[in-house]
């Protein structure tokens, strides 16, 4: 299998985003530290508390030896976390959230060493609550993108809350089964998911099991944040004290970014605690303040919040904004691994960090990839096409009938261009007033022969079915919905076609890579 890189500015338009990944040393201001020259922050963590916090969690999702052993080093002083970490989704959710975890594996894999071993986490954001991010998977049927839906009732609450609809997502297997190929692989890979939902209690735990029944003999720890919300006191507690400081921290960041021209990814309205408060049934309630705390209905003074934190630190959960914080006061992180859109609002937190006295990790970029399978690659192949083409499938079938005319076209216009300047010089001879009108004309004719070219393309394009039909079932595939592949297409799509080596063929197309580089893959 065959692997190339796409270039950034065709996965992403974070303008800067991209000028992180080419520029690092110049957005020093903002990422304190370069992960192109990458070294350990300063921190004080108590590993103690943290390991057995996570044996207990990762034992209760059956992870295997390798992740219990890296569990276990993390009690030494010179062994570090590299984190990511995503929304739990379905069966894993989109790609991407398999190229963070993989992106994470391969940043130990480079930067362990006998003095400095680094333990692969991925957080788990069970915190949130979005639920149309999660309420569905996207696979291929008969080569169009089919979503297959969870219709369960989704309440609004926290995912770490939410019960598992069991017979709902057995149903979304059967669907599975029916739509897609045959292979050695299929029918074993059904049956552990099966067992996975079986063990399961809430979302955020089948995306767990489901994690490390991918990447458990990697060693990829797994972590869900409400496990540990008693250690994130100190945090909140502040929050609390300090209830709009964040708020003004970032948008004074997204000021600076604005002037230096970086649109600002976040903003907060002022009043938003950055915290939520869970009721009894997981819904997370926005916290604010204007002389007293406000969550739903209930009004809170300064006291009554402390005090309902050190009495039910469960209740307090981190927004998108403090998350990070939380991750970074707990873990002896070395570096983040961070997509596009990440990047660009980790930009905004540096001031945050400092008012918590917390140093902030290195962010690296993760890696992404594109799959393109036999059936795709036959197409690029047949019309000599590059990948990136065929997001604008209209735009390319245009421009290949274009070329089949071109040739005509452009002998045609030089010949007439050189006709031309012929009558033009016979006219300056006779009068050089007559050159501007010369010039018109010149202009009228090459418009006419350009519009005439165009209806011409515009017919070819029209009558070329097969082409238009070839081209678009590559464009779907390769961009569905119009969409970079690995933000729609769930794991189980190729897990089926090619086993776990898939993910192993991730791997070593990553190895190879530069950072924050997404990777055309052939299989």
């Amino acid at each position: 299998m065959k692997s190339y890189a796409l270039s950034c500015e065709v996965t992403t338009s974070e303008r800067l985003t991209l000028d992180y990944i080419k520029y690092a040393d110049r957005l020093k201001h903002r990422f304190p530290k370069s992960y192109k020259n990458p070294n350990p922050r300063k921190c004080k963590v108590d590993r103690r508390a943290i390991v057995d916090r996570l044996l207990e969690y990762n034992k209760k999702i059956d992870a295997p030896k390798p992740v219990i052993q890296n569990i276990q080093a993390l009690l030494q002083p010179e062994t570090y976390a590299v984190i990511t970490g995503q929304q739990p989704g379905l069966f894993s959710g989109p790609l991407y959230t398999i190229y963070k975890a993989v992106s994470t594996l391969i940043i130990c894999e480079r930067l362990s060493s006998r003095k400095q071993l680094l333990v692969p986490i991925f957080w788990n954001a069970s915190e949130d609550h979005d639920l149309p991010e999660i309420d569905h998977i996207t696979m291929f049927r008969r080569n169009e993108p089919f979503r297959i839906r969870y219709d369960s009732v989704l309440k609004d609450v926290a995912l770490s809350h939410m019960s598992l609809d069991k017979p709902e997502l057995n149903k979304m297997l059967a669907t599975v089964k029916e739509i897609s190929p045959s292979t050695e692989f299929k029918a074993p890979l059904l049956k552990e998911a099966e067992g996975i939902i079986e063990k399961s209690s809430t979302i955020g735990d089948f995306f767990s099991r489901f994690m490390i029944h991918l990447f458990g003999e990697w060693g990829l720890v797994m972590v869900e944040p409400h496990y540990f919300r008693d250690l994130m006191i100190p945090i909140f507690d502040k929050l609390i004290r300090c209830p709009t400081k964040c708020t003004q921290l970032l948008e004074e960041a997204g000021s600076k970014l604005k002037e230096l021209g970086y649109p600002p990814r976040i903003h907060k309205k002022s009043g938003i605690c950055n915290f939520f408060l869970l009721d009894e049934d997981g819904k997370r309630l926005q916290v604010t303040h204007n002389r007293e705390f406000h969550a739903g209905s209930t009004a809170y003074s300064q006291g009554e919040l402390l005090n309902l934190l050190h009495e039910s630190p469960h209740r307090f959960s981190a927004n998108a904004l403090t998350r990070p914080i939380t991750q970074d006061l707990l873990f002896p992180t070395f570096a983040y691994v961070a997509g596009p859109s990440e990047i660009a609002y980790q930009a905004q937190l540096k001031e945050i960090y400092d008012f918590f006295s917390i140093e902030m990790p290195v962010i690296f970029p993760r890696f992404g990839a594109t799959i393109i399978e036999k059936k795709v690659s036959k197409v690029i192949r047949k019309y000599g096409l590059e990948v990136h083409e065929l997001k604008s499938p209209e735009r390319l079938l245009k421009k290949m009938a274009r070329e089949k005319i071109d040739g005509v076209f452009n002998s045609l216009k030089i010949d007439i261009s050189r006709s031309l300047a012929e009558v033009t010089r016979k006219a300056e001879s006779i009068d050089e007033s007559l050159a501007a009108s010369c010039s018109l004309a010149k202009g009228r004719i090459i418009k006419t022969i350009e519009g005439l070219e165009d209806k011409i393309a515009s017919k070819l394009k029209e009558q070329n079915l097969a082409s238009r039909r070839q081209i678009t079932k590559a464009h779907i595939n390769v961009f569905p919905y119009g969409h970079l592949q690995e933000r729609e297409v769930n794991v189980l799509e190729y897990l089926i076609k090619f086993g776990k080596e898939f993910l192993r063929v991730a791997y070593r197309s990553f190895l190879e890579a530069d950072y924050g580089e997404h990777r055309v893959i052939k299989c």
